[in-house]
Parts: C-alpha cells; sequence; structure tokens
C-alpha cells in the first residue's frame, strides 16, 4: 500500500525534538531552527490583500442592493436581475467620492422588495477586474439565460488551454482571475482551481530604441498604414519583425518588404493556378512543399510567427521562379494560399476564389504533411587536410559554414593527423566541403 506524506493539521512525527509539535508551531519552529543554522529563511512569495470591489463611477454592472430604511441592505430579487445602468447625459466623476448614478433619482428611489417602504439603490457598481476577471467562465454558456454557467459546457471547454497577454497581466488580470476561478472552484461551479494551462507573455514593440507611449510621441498609427498597405501587410510585418514573446523595433522599410512579398503571391499563386498540367510528381519540390508545411505549423504552434513567414517566404519566391518560367505547380500555389490564410486573411481568401476552390480557405482543412518527406535532405561533406581527402562525415543540407568547421574538426582522423596543431586556414563550402591548411 502505497504511503503519502500528511499535509492537513495534526502532530509532527519523525521529526526529533519537533515530536508531537502542532502543524502550525511546527511551520514556525521549523524556519526558526533553519535561520539559527542559517540554512535558510522565512520570506512572503505573495500576499493577497483584501479586495474593494466596489467603485463609485457610472461604467460597470451596478450593485444589486437596494438599501431600506427598515431592513437595511436588501438583494434585489432575482426577477429583476440584471439591474441596467440608467442612460445619462453626464457620466463624468462628481469629485465628491459619491457615485455618479447617485444624482440619477428616478433609478435610485424604488420601494423595499421586502416591505414596501420607500428605499434607494446602491450607487456603486462593480470593479472592471471583477468583471474581467470570469469572462472566460461565461463564454462557453453565452446563449443560456437562465444561468452563468452551465455545468456541461463549462466541464468540457475549461480551463483555458492557452492565455497570451502583456506582462501587466500577470500581476493584475491574472491575478483575479485565479482568485475568482479558485473560489468559484471552492463552491462546486468550476471543475479546476486553475483558470489557464499556459500563460505566455508577448514582448513589446519598441520605436526608436523605446518603448511605444503616448507620452513619449511615438506611437504608430494603425489605420495611417492600413490605409496605404492593407490590413494584410500591416499584420505580416508585426508578425514578422521579431519573435513573438520578444517584440521588436518598429521600422517603416520593413513594411514595404511585406507589401513586395504579397504582391509576389497575388502574382505567382494565379499564374501557377492556371497551369493545372503541371501537377504531377516530382521529388524535389514536393519535399520542399512537405517541409514548408512543416515548418509553418511546428513554427506557429510555439508562437515563431517570423519563422512560419520566412518559410512563405522562401516558398513564394520559388513558386515565382517557375511560374515566370512557366512550370509552375498548382498544389504548391495551392498549399501556399492556405499556409497564408492565418497570417493574411484577406488576400488569401481572394486568391482561395480565384484558384476557383469552394467555401473559405478558412473553413478549408489544414494541408497535410509526410514526415518522411519533410526531413531535410543530408548531405556528405568531404574533409580536405592541406589538399588531402582525410574524413568525410553527413550532415543536413544547407548547414552553416561555422558549424561544419566544428564538425570537421571533430572527425576521429582529423584530430588524429592535427596532433593538437590549430588549422592556420580554414574554408567551409555549405552542401559541399570544408578545407583545413596547417
Amino acid at each position: 500500500m502505497a504511503v503519502e506524506a500528511w499535509t492537513g493539521e495534526g502532530p509532527l512525527v519523525n521529526s526529533g525534538s519537533l515530536d508531537g509539535t502542532p502543524a502550525t508551531e511546527g511551520k514556525r519552529r521549523v524556519i526558526e531552527l533553519l535561520e539559527a543554522r542559517a540554512a535558510g529563511r522565512a520570506h512572503v512569495q505573495f500576499r493577497l490583500r483584501d479586495w474593494i470591489i466596489s467603485r463609485q463611477r457610472y461604467w460597470g454592472p451596478p450593485l444589486p442592493i437596494i438599501h431600506c430604511p427598515v431592513h437595511g441592505p436588501v438583494g434585489v430579487p432575482e426577477s429583476e436581475l440584471p439591474v441596467m445602468l440608467p442612460e445619462v447625459t453626464d457620466f463624468r466623476p462628481l469629485g465628491t467620492g459619491v457615485s455618479p448614478l447617485a444624482q440619477v433619482e428616478e433609478w435610485v428611489n424604488v420601494p423595499c422588495p421586502v416591505c414596501g417602504e420607500p428605499s434607494k439603490r446602491e450607487t456603486d457598481v462593480n470593479d472592471n477586474f471583477l468583471d474581467s476577471g470570469w469572462y472566460y467562465m461565461r463564454y462557453p454558456s453565452t446563449d443560456f439565460k437562465d444561468r452563468a454557467l452551465d455545468p456541461e459546457r463549462t466541464r468540457h471547454w475549461l480551463p483555458v488551454d492557452m492565455y497570451i497577454g502583456g506582462n501587466e497581466h500577470a500581476v493584475l488580470h491574472l491575478m483575479y482571475a485565479r482568485f475568482l476561478m479558485r473560489a468559484l472552484h471552492g463552491m462546486g461551479y468550476v471543475p479546476t482551481p486553475e483558470p489557464f494551462t499556459r500563460f505566455r507573455a508577448h514582448g513589446l514593440l519598441t520605436f526608436a530604441g523605446g518603448k511605444m507611449s503616448k507620452s513619449k510621441g511615438n506611437v504608430i498609427n494603425p489605420d495611417t498604414y492600413m490605409a496605404r498597405h492593407g490590413a494584410d501587410t500591416l499584420r505580416l510585418y508585426l508578425m514578422f519583425l521579431g519573435p513573438y514573446l520578444e517584440g521588436g523595433e518598429w521600422n517603416d522599410d520593413g513594411m514595404k518588404g511585406q507589401s513586395r512579398f504579397l504582391e509576389r503571391v497575388w502574382r505567382c499563386v494565379q499564374l501557377a493556378g492556371a497551369d493545372v498540367a503541371s501537377d504531377g510528381g516530382d521529388g524535389a519540390r514536393e519535399r520542399r512543399r512537405h517541409r514548408t508545411i512543416a515548418a509553418v505549423e511546428t513554427a506557429i504552434l510555439s508562437l515563431h510567427y517570423n519563422t512560419a513567414i520566412a518559410a512563405l517566404h522562401e516558398l513564394a519566391h520559388g513558386v515565382d521562379e517557375e511560374a515566370r518560367a512557366g512550370r509552375a505547380r498548382r498544389i504548391d500555389a495551392r498549399t501556399l494560399v492556405q499556409l497564408l490564410a492565418p497570417f493574411a486573411p484577406h488576400i488569401a481568401e481572394e486568391l482561395w476564389e480565384r484558384l476557383g476552390e469552394s467555401g473559405s480557405v478558412h473553413r478549408a482543412a489544414w494541408p497535410e504533411h509526410d514526415p518522411a518527406l519533410a526531413e531535410e535532405p543530408r548531405v556528405t561533406i568531404a574533409v580536405q587536410l592541406n589538399g588531402r581527402l582525410r574524413a568525410t562525415f553527413e550532415c543536413e543540407a544547407g548547414t552553416a559554414a561555422a558549424e561544419l568547421e566544428r564538425l570537421a574538426l571533430a572527425q576521429p582522423r582529423v584530430v588524429e593527423v592535427l596532433a593538437g596543431r590549430s588549422p592556420r586556414k580554414v574554408v567551409a563550402v555549405p552542401d559541399r566541403i570544408v578545407n583545413l591548411v596547417v
């Protein structure tokens, strides 16, 4: 029978001089002993303070309370929920510590739900963090009007697979989201205590070396660039200018590069799509297609969007050259449009229709790849020492020169011949040869 450590209340056991000490006191005593031995110290990782959820402003869900002079605070009857905000012409804060809602007498003055005596509504509203802290729980159940969380839907969809946001969310929004999720889990309304399985913080977009900020006057207006280049070009540029989790530096010239890329795609897809007779087997080009699918798929899953777009650039370049020579394959053009769709949805949809495909490209199945065909081809590299062949080794095609040099110097025969000497000169030619001169 498996034996596990007891983590609840009770006396300490197998703890030497602390045997029999109640667990709560024992924790304190253990910390004192560790500090005395300089082996550890007490440290508070985080402390959740009391949360005042009421706000004195107009925007926000009103707190559903009616203040009765006889019965005190009384909950609004369930049949009258939700309490809707009244239409007002001036919703600015009063500067008196009282909510602007207090001025709307026809809304504030209501009878007590219990005794009918003249009473007043609560004029404070919920903190916006309280509202945003549980939206992900409500999303699966928005078509239900008689319950906030449908049990079956909630069990099926929660927790959220991945949450992507800025680092500032980790301090505020995510803390409140966890607070609410844990509270509702304790009450039996949600299946797990943690709301999000994974969190990824995106990088910052910088300009002239600094974080974009209104106060610095270095904010970019996206409307200007969409009017000039289109939304697809802007989307591509934002995803291409750097790793998504790290961010990047804004540069207008980069926008022009993505615009030229889309112009190439627009041209080559239509040329290749018209050449339906060239869809036959072609080993090299079929391997290129499968490698591109695998590369884009892997990059998207790891949030390396810039890498995915770079792979699309390479495929578009090849298809364009083949289309100009009259030997493009329609299947390459079709695959290019499918892979481009998540990044440039508008041009992809238009090209999908021009290819004669039915339905929407965004509802089409993602192209499949054969792992065997997607593998990078391997090449044999010759290693020459003072003009004489001393070794050969295999590596992936396209391996960089610096890596070829490292691999060549690690070959046993080369190590033996060099006998501890360093080459005076190294010439590494990718996919072909490494020449060592001693």
